[in-house]
């Protein structure tokens, strides 16, 4: 089993797949590298949207793709949610989670790595007892307030993201150093929006087993089966498996 926790595949919803066969064919991609099960995360900005609107847009996609997609890898529905002030109190934000799980991956705003965030980031977890995750953690190195996110992350355990294709662009080359060795990061994610930006799962993996050894590389796999055990059992409303992610 290999969870893919971050995607664009759904057709023609966002500025990812561009089409029913442009999905299908990053799904046959994706199922090559050994993933099984891929999370759906159209991203969801709400000063441009709204939640019907989207709804809408994405169910009829998601649909159409689970309708052609035969024995490819299952799939998921899910939300890259775009972080704004007052996300931990807007009366939506279960509509927003992972396959109707606790889970949320969240997107901050680059320019917004404040105490505001942090503090929502807190009564999602601690009050709704939502969990987020952060998209791609890596990205924001280079913003205010990035090292006091980063200190609020390890401290708090709140779970982490990193992109696949991350590990092969130098600009990330330190960042990524540093947050293997804090024990930041929670998980890998392919982040695939097209052809031009496909999955790299498997060789992500190959790069962490090169370059922090083979106990990170199952150490990454472990929390995502952990991840999918928990959202599937959420979802279905069976005890959850309260074993701490790695």
């Amino acid at each position: 089993m290999l969870l893919d926790i971050h995607s664009h595949i759904l057709p023609n919803v966002d500025d990812g797949a561009k089409s029913l066969e442009a999905a299908l064919e990053l799904l046959k991609l994706m199922q090559q590298q050994g993933i099984t099960n891929v999370i759906a995360t159209p991203h969801f900005y709400p000063h441009d949207d709204t939640i019907e609107a989207f709804k809408e847009r994405i169910y009829n996609s998601y649909n159409l793709l689970c309708e052609s997609k035969d024995k490819l890898p299952n799939i998921i529905l899910g939300c890259e949610l775009f972080y704004f002030n007052g996300i931990s109190k807007s009366e939506f934000i279960r509509e927003f989670t992972i396959g109707g799980s606790n889970y949320l991956l969240l997107e901050p705003n680059p320019y917004m790595l404040s105490k505001k965030l942090m503090d929502e980031i807190l009564y999602l977890k601690n009050e709704l007892h939502i969990i987020p995750i952060i998209a791609h953690i890596e990205r924001y190195h280079t913003c205010k307030g990035y090292k006091t996110f980063l200190k609020f992350v390890k401290e708090n355990k709140i779970l982490t993201q990193v992109n696949s294709a991350s590990f092969f662009d130098k600009s990330y080359n330190r960042i990524i150093k540093k947050l293997f060795k804090e024990k930041i990061i929670t998980f890998i994610a392919t982040d695939t929006h097209s052809m031009r930006r496909p999955p790299m799962m498997d060789v992500a993996l190959l790069e962490i087993e090169k370059r922090f050894g083979s106990n990170e590389k199952r150490r990454i796999i472990s929390n995502l089966e952990i991840l999918y055990n928990n959202i599937t059992a959420e979802a279905m409303n069976n005890e959850i498996n309260h074993t701490e992610y790695l």
